[in-house]
């Protein structure tokens, strides 16, 4: 009985993640600041941008260029999973 819920529980986890969609935008900027952490944020339309950042100020703060940037994209392009506004 135990090991059968177990087994549902984790097959509802499964099924939850696999239909679940991103809750983030699609962003494309040049320049990328990398942080402490080691973790890689590319939010920065200039060098400049990114040097004035307060996460570039401590140990190990760097801007880099993206080097998946491509510039005949915009910016940003909202997710797929976008709701459209109801027709009143």
């Amino acid at each position: 009985m135990r090991k059968s819920i177990i087994v549902a529980g984790l097959a509802s986890c499964a099924a939850l993640a696999a239909f679940a969609g991103k809750a983030q935008a699609y962003v494309n900027y040049p320049w990328c600041i990398i942080g402490d952490t080691r973790g890689i944020d590319c939010v920065f339309s200039s060098r400049e941008q990114c040097a004035m950042d307060g996460r570039n100020r401590g140990f190990g703060g760097q801007c880099i260029q993206n080097p998946y940037y491509n510039p005949t994209r915009a910016s940003v392009r909202p997710s797929h999973r976008t709701r459209k506004a109801p027709h009143l």
